[in-house]
């Protein structure tokens, strides 16, 4: 019996140890999935972009996360947005732009985290990167530009739905009365105090006016730059027309959307001429002209019309009138814009 014992445990010592099989119902934990994101394509010759939008669908409060990526051949010099551009409604945390050469050209890139300013509907404007395509000597370059498309999304908020917003915090209590002597120590300071505050008041109030007034002048002065190099490329013809008058319509939505803080871009014609009719700024004239000259745009875009030498230049001289008489800026102000304007044009005039 003890042998037998012996002999048991022996056999038992023996034996391979069986591996640990998981069960049916486990499994493996998932890596964490990254968050969705947005994203838009543009070519244009040999030159491509990408913009790209993380979270998709943020909260308010998250930090965006924008990337515009451009990849160029060989012998294509590229001319990224300047710092900001386009993106003034959202307050930048961080800007990390890169460069790098590679096997067949180049590859460049803007990473930029963003604070959306308020949630509800938000969009990413148009992007435009300039370039110099010199692959061919014997071929005179001249600048081109590629646009990339819009990001529309929407910043949720961070209250709740079913939160009623018209809730108010009880009143507080009454505050201690100040006691004479105590007044009488601390009037000098008190004194002081204040008329630092109407300092401070004033200081703003003026700030305020100044930015307004250089709000004014660079929007006019972009978006007049805008019409001259529309110009300079000559009046549309064939299958480039809808393409023109994109950009003609563009410009003057950038403009208003920019000087009257009105969101252009975003709205329908109808919507936009009902906005814009709630403005103060805009006059019963300035309207009239404003929707005459997007009903010939939208006649283009939309119902395939082919307009005309004289048409297109007509369209793009009441452009130009509107933003000369919309500007509303004092006489030397316009004057120092006018001036900039015909130096920016000789100066590319020259440069081709």
């Amino acid at each position: 019996m003890r042998r037998l014992l012996v002999l048991g445990l022996v056999v038992a010592g023996c034996s391979e140890p069986q591996s640990e099989e998981p069960s049916a119902g486990a499994s493996a934990p998932d890596p964490m999935d990254e968050p969705a994101s947005l994203s838009t394509e543009a070519r244009e010759g040999p030159v491509y972009a990408t913009v790209t939008l993380t979270p998709a669908e943020p909260r308010l409060g998250d930090p965006l996360n924008l990337t515009l990526l451009v990849t160029a051949e060989t012998g294509v010099t590229v001319d990224m947005p300047a710092f900001g551009d386009a993106l003034g409604r959202f307050a930048i945390i961080d800007f990390a732009p890169r460069e790098e050469v590679t096997d067949d050209g180049s590859r460049l890139s803007q990473r930029y985290t963003l604070q959306a300013p308020m949630s509800g509907r938000q969009r990413i404007p148009r992007l435009r990167v300039e370039f110099l395509d010199e692959r061919d000597p014997t071929v005179d370059a001249k600048p081109r530009e590629l646009l990339t498309d819009e990001l529309g999304f929407v910043v949720a908020s961070v209250l709740p739905a079913d939160q009623p917003l018209d809730e108010l915090r009880p009143a507080r209590a009454a505050l201690a009365e100040l006691e004479g002597p105590w007044l009488e120590r601390n009037w000098p300071w008190l004194a002081a105090g204040l008329a630092a505050l109407i300092a401070v008041a004033a200081g703003v109030v003026v700030w305020l006016r100044r930015a307004e007034e250089r709000a004014r002048v660079t929007a006019f002065d972009r978006a007049l730059a805008r019409l001259d190099r529309l110009e300079r490329r000559g009046l549309p013809t064939g299958d480039a027309v809808d393409a023109w008058y994109v950009e003609l319509s563009d410009t003057v939505r950038r403009y208003i959307e920019e000087r009257f803080a009105l969101r252009a871009p975003e709205l329908t014609t109808e919507e936009f001429l009902v906005e814009a009719g709630r403005s103060a700024d805009l006059t019963v004239a300035h309207r009239d002209l404003l929707s005459e000259f997007l009903a010939t745009c939208d006649r283009v875009k939309f119902a395939r019309y082919s307009p005309g030498d004289d048409e297109s230049r007509e369209a793009l001289e009441v452009a130009r009138r509107f933003l000369e008489e919309s500007a509303a800026l004092p006489g030397e102000a316009r004057a120092a814009v006018a001036a900039r304007s015909q130096f920016a044009t000789q100066t590319a005039l020259v440069a081709e």
